[in-house]
Formats: structure tokens, C-alpha cells, sequence
């Protein structure tokens, strides 16, 4: 009895033995001499939420899913916490959350994530942004790219995306903000919860209105707010709060902004004070950039007019509305004698190494007796490799024509010089751009004389509705015409005209006034929308009592 006693006894613990090896283990044993998981890692785009100098912080957690098939259906081991010491390689962070490959060798995918949390309602991670005071507890990032590994396999890297979306705001203060000690930033009407499922990526459940808090910093001696954000499912704008003390800010996001995940939106507000106890926001630039990379461009809002509502992505007044894409770039050129003061901006195609648009305001204050410096050179803001070399000219019977023309920016030589960088320059047939364009350009400057500001963009196309082909000349795409919109402000009107005039030797007695043509049409012919600031009624009428 007592023999048979011990047999029932060894054979519970025997039992019990298995069954604690077989913890969170559900479809497999798990022989002591498995291969042990280990992962290193890589964080897509590097930007700066959670990490130190752009990388892993020492003990930072991620939970770890390991399976085969689709999905999170057939798992092996189900959210391990796997920790960090800083340097991107991953562990177990005790014993009992180890992870082994199978022993017979067969493939098994993984699906990981950051922050880890230990208690999970099935797959669903929630997602809650509401509180910014620390960002790496709200970064949320996946990585789903870990996949037909086995024993064999020496390591294991995760490549993580982030899965939000973040805003950085440099706030600058202006005339009549004298501090922008303990200023407050909130922005309000987006929503703060959500749910993430980790077997499918998605993002769903958007809940919960409220204000945010930005995070604010110093930062270079620049003012700093920022907020990881939920991805947006309407492009409803959201409005922020700027407060320094009892006098608040306010300032509404560019309409049709929609906030996408993996995206970094950028802005520079300067804050300008007037009586009493509200003042203006107004948008100096932004951009919105990958978190892999920066293909896009940047875009500048109107301080003269924009005050809470900004009505479209657009810039200045003589900004058109801006689209980028992973060739086009928006180039912001300030006055080297004065950053506050915007010297002129352009939309570059890095594919055609050229311009299709040059923006620019034109007064007094832009013209004086420098003269010309020829030197030219590399644009500084765009890479070279996506220049053309004109130290020398196109040759071939074209110019080196500029868009912003040299004459409109005389005040000082460095200013000048501006005006010689190869981005601004494309293949300008020689007897046209020295002849009727050259003319134009100078009936421009008399122009100005007229009104307060002219406002000027010139642009050069290399499509028309009837012809698609591209031709080049040293690897730049060689314009079919050349446009000029002009809108001139005098006193609270505003008088504009088009220019579109071939790229081409010029027949005998023609002059700019016979390529005249409304602003709305020079719209329809080159695609862009310009002066998105006026009505209608300013770009389809031609005062001939202005343009004489």
C-alpha cells in the first residue's frame, strides 16, 4: 500500500513538472536544450521621441509575439518581455520569459512592440496620447519584419515603424511678445484614445476629444513644443492654443491637414502681440516629413494675413498652393542680410534638376546699386548631386535664365549672389531670354514703382497638353514656355496679370504684351493655383488703367 503510495506521488509531481515547463507554451515542449531567441533591433526614420541621441534608452521593454501563419491565430509564445541595455540588442528579461526556437528546426515569424505592457485584452494594445510629460511611454512602435526564422538563424533584427504621428512647433516670438518664458501650448479637437491591433497593424477606435498638452522645451535657444498624436480619420484642422500668462495665441491648422501615421509634421509660429488679451499666431513655415526619410518639401503660410484661419497650403502672397512629392522639394531662401526678412522660394524637381516655380516678393527695399556678381554657384539648400554643374553655360544656344531675375535683388551683393544659385537657373532660349523676357522683367520692376508690393512667380514648363516629351541639355529638362504671374497690392487692391510666352526664338515685332493673358487661365494652363489669397474676381480681370 505504502509502495503504491509513492508511484501515485512521483507521478503528480512528474505531472505538475511538465505542466509548469508548458507555461505560455501552448502548442509545443520546450527541451532544455532549445536554441534561445535574441533579437538586435533598428528604429525606422530615428526621430527623436523616446531615445537619447536617436537610439534604445538602457531597459527599455518590448513585448515580443512569436507564431507561425497569419496573423496572431497559431502562437508559440504570446507577449515576452524582452529589455535593452541601451545598445539595440534584445533579451529575455527574466527566466520565465524566454523564448526558444522549435527544436526541429521549423521557421517561426515574430511580431513585436514598444512600449511593452504586461496585461493585454487579447490582441488590442491601447493606445492614450492624452498625457505628453513622457513621450517614449506613448511612441508606440511595430515591427512585423522578423519572419521564416528557426535555430539555425544567428540573429534575429526587428526593424520597428512608428505607428503614430508626431508635431513639432518652434515658436518664435514676435513685435509685442517680449518672453516666451512658461508659455503653454494646447492643442485641441483631436481624439486621444485609440486601440492597436498587434495581429494586423491597424490602428481603430478613435475616442475621447480633449486637449493636449504639448511637451515644451528650449532647445538651441529655440522655443520648442511637440506631441506624439493619433493618425487622423477626417482632415477636420485642429486648432492650437498658444498661452504665455492671462494673453493666448490662437492659431488653426492649414485646412485638409490630416495627420498619417509615420508622419512628422513641422511648423514655425511667431507670436505677435496686440491689446488686450489675445494676439496673432502666424505661421512663419512647415513641413511635413517622413519618419523613414525627408523626401518632402516645406511650405510657407502669409504672416501678413493669416491670422486663426489659414484657408489652404499655401504660402505668402505670392506663394502658390503647394504639392510634393518625393521628387519636388520646396526651397525657402531668406535674405543673407536678415533672416527676418524672406528673400524668395521655389518648387525644385530633383528629377528634372529644375525649378517649376519661383516666388518672391519685389519692392524698393529688394533694389538699390550692388550691380550683377555672377556667382554662381550650388544651391546650399538642395544636395548637388541633384543640381546641374553651371559654372558654365547650357550652350547650344541657351542661357543660363534665371527666374528670379538678378535685377530684382540689387540691394546688397550677397543678396545678389542669391540669385546666381544653379537651381534658379534653367535652359532659356538665348535670343528670347535676352530679348523679350529681359524686357518683361525690367517692365516688371516699373511696374512696382505703381503700388506698395508687386508679388511676383515665374515659372517655366516642360509639358503642355499637347506635347508630354522632355528634352534635356546636361541632364536638365529643357522648358517649353515661360509664365510670369504678377499681382500688385496698392493700398488694400490688388491688380493682376499672366505672361506665357514660348521657349523659343521670338518672330520679328512681337513684344511681351502680345503673350498677355488673365491669371485664372494661366492657371488652367499650367496646373498651379496662384495667389490662392485672392478672389476669383482679382485673377480673371486684366486693369489695362495698371498694366499700361
Amino acid at each position: 500500500m505504502r509502495l503504491k503510495f509513492l508511484r501515485i506521488s512521483a507521478l503528480a509531481v512528474l505531472i505538475l513538472f511538465v505542466i509548469a515547463c508548458r507555461k505560455d507554451r501552448p502548442n509545443m515542449d520546450v527541451p532544455t536544450t532549445s536554441t534561445e531567441v535574441k533579437f538586435s533591433s533598428i528604429i525606422s526614420g530615428q526621430i527623436r521621441t523616446k531615445a537619447v541621441n536617436d537610439t534604445w534608452e538602457a531597459n527599455d521593454a518590448i513585448g515580443v509575439y512569436m507564431k507561425t501563419g497569419n496573423g496572431l491565430s497559431n502562437l508559440l509564445s504570446a507577449n515576452k518581455s524582452y529589455t535593452t541595455s541601451g545598445n539595440g540588442n534584445f533579451n529575455a528579461s527574466s527566466a520565465d520569459q524566454t523564448m526558444y526556437y522549435p527544436e526541429n528546426g521549423s521557421n517561426v515569424d515574430f511580431i513585436a512592440y514598444y512600449p511593452y505592457k504586461q496585461n493585454l485584452n487579447g490582441n488590442m494594445y491601447p493606445v492614450d496620447v492624452a498625457n505628453q510629460t513622457s513621450q517614449g511611454a506613448i511612441d508606440l512602435m511595430y515591427a512585423n519584419n522578423a519572419t521564416g526564422l528557426n535555430k539555425v538563424s544567428t540573429n534575429a533584427q526587428l526593424t520597428f515603424t512608428h505607428q503614430l504621428s508626431k508635431i513639432e512647433i518652434v515658436v518664435k516670438n514676435g513685435v509685442g511678445v517680449p518672453s516666451l518664458e512658461n508659455i503653454k501650448v494646447n492643442i485641441n479637437g483631436l481624439k486621444t484614445a485609440a486601440n492597436f491591433d498587434l495581429a494586423t497593424g491597424a490602428i481603430s477606435g478613435q475616442a475621447n476629444v480633449a486637449d493636449i498638452q504639448a511637451k515644451t522645451s528650449v532647445r538651441n535657444n529655440l522655443t520648442v513644443a511637440e506631441a506624439v498624436l493619433l493618425p487622423t480619420t477626417d482632415e477636420n484642422p485642429a486648432k492650437v492654443v498658444f498661452i504665455i500668462g492671462s494673453k493666448s495665441y490662437s492659431w488653426t491648422m492649414p485646412a485638409g491637414t490630416k495627420f498619417e501615421q509615420g508622419k512628422k509634421y513641422n511648423y514655425e509660429i511667431e507670436l505677435v502681440g496686440e491689446g488686450g488679451n489675445s494676439g496673432i499666431a502666424a505661421t512663419l513655415n512647415a513641413t511635413i516629413t517622413n519618419w523613414i526619410d525627408v523626401p518632402s518639401g516645406t511650405y510657407s503660410l502669409n504672416k501678413e494675413v493669416i491670422t486663426t484661419n489659414p484657408p489652404s497650403i499655401s504660402g505668402y502672397m505670392e506663394t502658390p498652393v503647394i504639392t510634393t512629392d518625393d521628387n519636388m522639394m520646396y526651397v525657402f531662401h531668406k535674405s543673407p542680410n536678415n533672416d527676418k526678412v524672406r528673400n524668395y522660394a521655389m518648387l525644385y524637381d530633383k528629377r528634372y534638376k529644375m525649378a517649376y516655380w519661383v516666388a518672391y516678393p519685389l519692392h524698393s527695399s529688394y533694389v538699390g546699386g550692388s550691380g550683377r556678381t555672377d556667382a554662381w554657384q550650388f544651391d546650399p539648400s538642395i544636395p548637388q548631386n541633384s543640381q546641374v554643374d553651371l559654372s558654365s553655360s547650357f550652350g547650344n544656344g541657351y542661357d543660363r535664365g534665371h527666374q528670379i531675375p538678378s535685377g530684382d535683388r540689387t540691394s546688397t551683393r550677397e543678396l545678389n549672389q542669391t540669385t546666381f544659385y544653379y537651381s534658379n537657373m534653367t535652359a532659356q532660349v538665348s535670343s528670347m531670354n535676352q530679348g523679350i523676357w529681359n524686357n518683361l522683367e525690367q517692365q516688371v520692376r516699373s511696374w512696382m514703382a505703381k503700388g506698395d508690393t508687386m508679388y511676383v512667380v515665374t515659372g517655366a514648363a516642360i509639358k503642355t497638353a499637347s506635347d508630354a516629351t522632355i528634352t534635356y541639355i546636361k541632364g536638365s529638362a529643357i522648358p517649353k514656355y515661360y509664365y510670369k504671374a504678377l499681382a500688385l497690392k496698392k493700398g488694400d487692391a490688388y491688380y493682376t496679370i499672366g505672361f506665357k510666352i514660348n521657349n523659343q526664338v521670338m518672330p520679328t515685332g512681337v513684344t511681351y504684351n502680345n503673350y498677355r493673358i488673365n491669371v485664372s487661365d494661366l492657371e488652367k494652363e499650367t496646373g498651379f493655383t496662384f495667389f490662392p489669397k485672392l478672389t476669383a474676381a482679382n485673377k480673371t480681370t486684366i486693369d489695362n488703367t495698371i498694366w499700361n
